[in-house]
């Protein structure tokens, strides 16, 4: 039986509204960083790499999905949503296979001792250990010893399998995996070996190093699908270069204003002032755009961006470009403008429409590349 015809009723489910902002959400993370980058999109990037490792690409992308709880709040995965309510009618091996996909881990592997159409040793890379005999018929007919394959490796019924999605890293990918993986595992392990244990036995022989390893591999999919592509797109195409202005012309510059409410000023008030202004359309609670007078009269619609020629447009899904942002968090209401010039007829637009309602602002900048680099140092 075929991974993906094992996966079939659990694929289906992934469609169902309640699930579709974490499936979007775990893709992105996924694919979006390579796809803005190179101002592509899903169809041209399976052009460029290929079908046979799109489809390696999405399982591994629909993998990490099972592994995500549905919130903060709500641990459950969509695997244990699945086999709650349908999982009557999967076989066990099949319902098993599930479980363990949803406790997995992706890491990298080293390849040997290969058996074409039967079988193969993958050993860890990331997490140390002794190598495990792996059964899988397809992908063993075209690796070879000493392929670095990224993967999740689950047992089912005492057996090591293969899971769906798989990609193999070149030396160079797997250079800068290591590179970009060693001082975060490390900060992890720090962090752990400095929380207070419990006495007894289970503080015993605890392996800082092996549990920094495992904590980083649960969230850290992602960074080696990215990694990978980065690796296999590289010459292949050319990167967008970074936005230098916004669609009208104006030079970057992100302008995060915060204006605290009045006394006696409320959000409802002032979100009914908000919903009054021609050229205002909410998007959301609490969340307003900014666009042109005409256009203001569209039905709300979800945001994105792109970039071409140097400008940066920030568009809603009918195409109408958003001048600036406001966000009514509370008792403050956050104006967000990429532009001094828009920045500044902004805040004489608020001042208007919220005469006395709003006190003096305190502002941030940040350049594009601050914001596109959040972790760089100064």
């Amino acid at each position: 039986m075929s991974k993906n015809h094992e996966l079939a009723g659990l694929m289906k489910w992934s469609n169902r509204e309640e699930w579709q902002d974490l499936f979007d959400e775990v893709f992105d993370e996924h694919f979006g960083q390579a796809l803005d980058d190179y101002g592509i999109d899903h169809e041209k990037l399976e052009e460029l790499i290929g079908e046979a490792e799109m489809s390696n690409l999405w399982g591994c992308a629909f993998e990490d999905f099972l592994t995500r709880p549905a919130s903060e709040e709500d641990e459950r995965t969509i695997v244990d949503d699945y086999l709650k309510r349908r999982g009557w009618k999967e076989s066990p091996s099949a319902r098993r296979y599930m479980e363990a996909l949803r406790d997995s881990l992706f890491s990298l592997y080293e390849v040997s001792e290969i058996v074409p159409g039967q079988s193969m040793l993958l050993r860890d890379l990331i997490r140390g250990g002794e190598p495990v005999r792996v059964t899988e018929h397809t992908a063993t007919r075209r690796l070879q010893t000493l392929d670095r394959l990224g993967c999740r490796v689950v047992e089912v019924a005492g057996k090591h399998r293969l899971a769906g999605g798989l990609a193999t890293f070149s030396e160079a990918a797997y250079a800068e995996v290591i590179e970009t993986i060693s001082d975060p595992m490390k900060r992890i392990g720090d962090e752990a070996s400095r929380q207070e244990l419990p006495a007894g036995d289970e503080a015993e022989g605890v392996d800082f190093s092996e549990l920094a390893r495992m904590i980083y591999l649960h969230g850290s999919a992602p960074e080696f699908t990215a990694i990978w592509l980065e690796d296999r797109l590289n010459g292949k195409i050319d990167k967008v270069p970074p936005p230098r202005f916004n669609s009208d012309g104006e030079a970057l510059s992100f302008h995060t204003i915060r204006y605290p409410l009045t006394v006696g000023a409320t959000p409802e008030a002032i979100a009914g002032r908000l919903d009054q202004a021609s050229e205002l359309l909410r998007q959301d609670d609490g969340l307003w755009n900014w666009v042109e007078a005409a256009a203001a009269s569209a039905a709300p619609s979800g945001r994105g961006s792109y970039v071409e020629d140097e400008k940066l447009h920030i568009t809603l899904d009918d195409g109408t470009e958003v001048l600036a942002s406001i966000d009514l968090q509370g008792q403050a209401l956050i104006l967000s403008a990429n532009s001094k010039p828009r920045a500044d007829r902004a805040k004489v637009m608020l001042k208007s429409i919220l005469k006395g309602q709003i006190g003096q602002p305190q502002t941030q900048i940040h350049s594009y590349e601050e914001l596109s680099n959040p972790d760089d140092g100064p």
